[in-house]
């Protein structure tokens, strides 16, 4: 791998796809094996922030900073209840920042605003990155594509409307490569919440290899698990809430097959 660390959008046009999820897990999946992680979260619902965090141990947030009342990005980052993994923590005042940093003749790159702010800083002090995106193509999904090397777009095995997301976010990523990050590129889809113990998962399966190709479709997915809303419930990853878990297990497998696709990206580059 490159010496300096990998940033990686987790992003698609839909919510409910589980990018806070894969943030969160794939994270600890790579932390647990003493990688030096951040996740930074642009997504207004602070909902990665409040799984990682105690809100009253909380002095600084991407409000400050996409603000600027705060500029130094070693205050923003905090040491989160996973071992190796630190977080950058969002506000929900950040929902309202979208319009006016459009239209602020003092911002002349809004899009570049977290490239500018963070990509340096992040790519320094952690191996791995991942930023949790909003369900949209506004600013803060776009930014966060400026500042990556990579994306993975999370999608639900047999949804049709998350499929629709997908291939937005698919035209996306490859505009902002092409005009504007050349850095970015698309790493794979990940399917979530499959079961192939059933007809409908395998087909599924099936159906998004064969649209997309073996090369732009993890090899791993992800199992539906009822265990994923109980380990939310007590603010937990999945792995320290049910470590010998099948979808445990397939987040570990998942860090295995990410490390395997840096190696040949950054050897090919």
């Amino acid at each position: 791998m490159k010496n300096k660390g990998t940033i990686i959008a987790v992003m698609n046009n839909k919510g409910g796809v589980g990018k806070t999820t894969v943030c969160l897990n794939l994270g600890a999946a790579l932390a647990n094996r003493g990688h030096n992680v951040a996740v930074l979260d642009l997504d207004s619902q602070c909902n990665l922030t409040n799984m990682l965090l105690d809100p009253k141990t909380i002095t600084g947030t991407m409000y400050e900073l996409l603000t600027n009342r705060m500029d130094n990005p070693d205050l923003l980052g905090h040491p989160s209840n996973v071992r190796n993994m630190t977080c950058y923590p969002n506000a929900e005042e950040t929902a309202a920042l979208e319009v006016d940093l459009l239209a602020n003749p003092g911002v002349p790159e809004a899009y570049s605003i977290i490239r500018q702010k963070l990509r340096d800083h992040l790519k320094n002090h952690h191996q791995f990155t991942f930023i949790d995106c909003p369900p949209n193509m506004g600013l803060f999904a776009v930014s966060a594509l400026y500042a990556a090397d990579f994306a993975i777009v999370p999608v639900l095995a047999g949804s049709f409307f998350s499929l629709e997301g997908l291939l937005k976010a698919g035209q996306l990523i490859g505009n902002i490569s092409e005009k504007a990050n050349p850095d970015l590129r698309f790493l794979r889809l990940l399917v979530n919440a499959v079961d192939m113990r059933t007809h409908m998962g395998k087909v599924a399966m099936a159906q998004l290899q064969s649209r997309f190709g073996e090369g732009q479709v993890f090899k791993t997915s992800i199992q539906s698990a009822a265990s994923f809303q109980q380990a939310e419930y007590h603010r937990r990853t999945i792995l320290r809430h049910a470590p010998n878990s099948a979808p445990s297990k397939a987040y570990r497998e998942l860090a295995d097959e990410l490390m395997g696709i840096l190696e040949l990206e950054t050897t090919e580059s």
